[in-house]
Parts: C-alpha cells; structure tokens; sequence
C-alpha cells in the first residue's frame, strides 16, 4: 500500500477490530451519514459501511486512496483525497447534518478537533480518538487538572463525555501512548458567537499564566473593576473560570 505519510503525522493505524466495532456502536442511528476522517486501511471504514447507508472519508495519504477504494469498491462509501485541516467543510452543506467518527492522527488532532466542534450546522455527534492526554482536556471541567482552553471551546460547542482507553497493542505500529475514545454531541451555542469569541481570547491571554492569581493573569486587558463587573473573585486561578466567566469579563469594558 505504499509508505503512509500518516504515521510522518504521528497517525497509528487502527488494528483492533472490536475497538473498531465500538467506536462505530457509539454513533446514534441518525443522521445516517457520516464523515470519517483519516480511514487509513479501513479498520473503521468497514463497519461503518455495514451499518451506514452514506460514508464519506476524507484521507490526506493519496497512496492510500486507491486501496481503499479496490477494497471497498462497490459499497456507498465515497472517498476523497483531502487534509480535513484545510478542505472546505462547506462542501458538506448540501447533505448535512452528518456524524463524524475519526481515529485522529496524535500530532494535528486536537486542531481538526477545534475545526470540527463550532460546525453544529453541519455535524450532530463527533465519535474521535485522541491521545489520552488530549481527550482528558478536552471534558475537563474548571478548577480540575487540565481545564484550559480546549474545555473552554468544548464547552462553547457541545457537550463531552470520556467512553474508553485504547491500548497502545491495538494500534500498528505501536505507539508509546494510551488512546481515548470521546463523543461530542454538539448544539447551538448559547452565546453570540462574537462574544464567545471574545471571552476565548481572553482566556487565551490569561491561560498563558495558570498559576497567577486571576487579577494578573487577564493583566493589562482587564482591570480589578472589571473582574468584580463580571462577578468573579480576583484571587481564583484562570484554570478555575468557566465559558460564561469568560465572556462576562470580557464585555467589561
């Protein structure tokens, strides 16, 4: 099948055909369409097509699009050679809403993540692996360890839960960490999208200094009035604000 560029991109290739029959189990039974990203050799592509009557897969490595393609010939399953980082998500507009189930290459997955979440016009549930590490960040609640940025966008966008780990054996070639699969179930934000904007850029600045007391860590874009404006205690770490904190003390002027 050629040398995968995948693995360049820190992507392991999905072995294990239960995990695989897992991941696709989490999906619901609607929308009946779904996006897979990176389908690699397949290990997802085929019991997705057993139970979806629309797979699309965007794949980056063209030397293994053809492959895939002899392999699954025949089948409703539509290929195309794209990097989910840069192709048009709008292409998927006239078909939406879809899911989306993914096992994401290490090293660009929380990026295609945060391209993925805001598009609750075109997705209903994200089903992805990640890196452990990540997928713990990304439902991370404020005030535990690893709430930041990425819980923040979470939280913006949808909702997460944890479902399993993957061990490194499940993967080829073996990686030297533990996978975890995520769902996110995304909806319409609850903010303006301006404002939710606003306050992630703020947090952006203040999560630069996590230990800082917050009084110093949104220094010098916000003041002690507009900490007390938005409700918020001066002496709380960043880590410990959630979304809507976020956006009050940023519309504090």
């Amino acid at each position: 099948m050629g040398r995968p560029k995948r693995h360049r991109l820190g992507q392991n290739f999905l072995v294990d055909h239960d995990v695989a029959a897992r991941i696709v189990g989490v999906l619901a039974d609607e929308p009946t369409r779904v996006l897979e990203i990176g389908p690699g050799r397949g290990a997802l592509t085929e019991p997705l097509l057993e139970r979806f009557e629309r797979v699309l897969a965007f794949e980056l490595d063209e030397n293994l699009v053809q492959p895939l393609q002899q392999r699954f010939g025949g089948h409703h399953l539509e290929i195309r050679s794209a990097d989910a980082l840069r192709v048009d998500l709008d292409i998927l507009q006239a078909e939406s809403p879809w899911q989306v189930a993914a096992n994401l290459p290490y090293s660009v997955g929380t990026a295609i993540l945060r391209r993925l979440m805001p598009r609750h016009d075109l997705f209903t549930r994200l089903v992805v692996m990640l890196q452990r590490e990540v997928a713990h960040r990304v439902v991370a609640s404020p005030g535990g360890s690893g709430h930041g940025l990425l819980a923040l966008e979470r939280a913006a966008w949808g909702e997460a839960r944890l479902l399993f780990d993957v061990p490194p054996r499940a993967f080829r070639p073996v990686p030297k960490v533990v996978s975890s699969v995520l769902v996110v179930d995304l909806r319409p934000p609850a903010f303006d999208p301006g404002a939710i904007a606003s306050g992630l850029a703020l947090a952006a600045h203040a999560l630069t200094k996590p230990r800082k007391m917050l009084s110093n860590a949104v220094a010098p874009l916000r003041d002690a009035a507009a900490i007390a404006g938005a409700g918020l205690d001066p002496c709380q770490r960043p880590g410990t604000v959630d979304l809507e904190g976020w956006i009050l003390l940023a519309g504090q002027s």
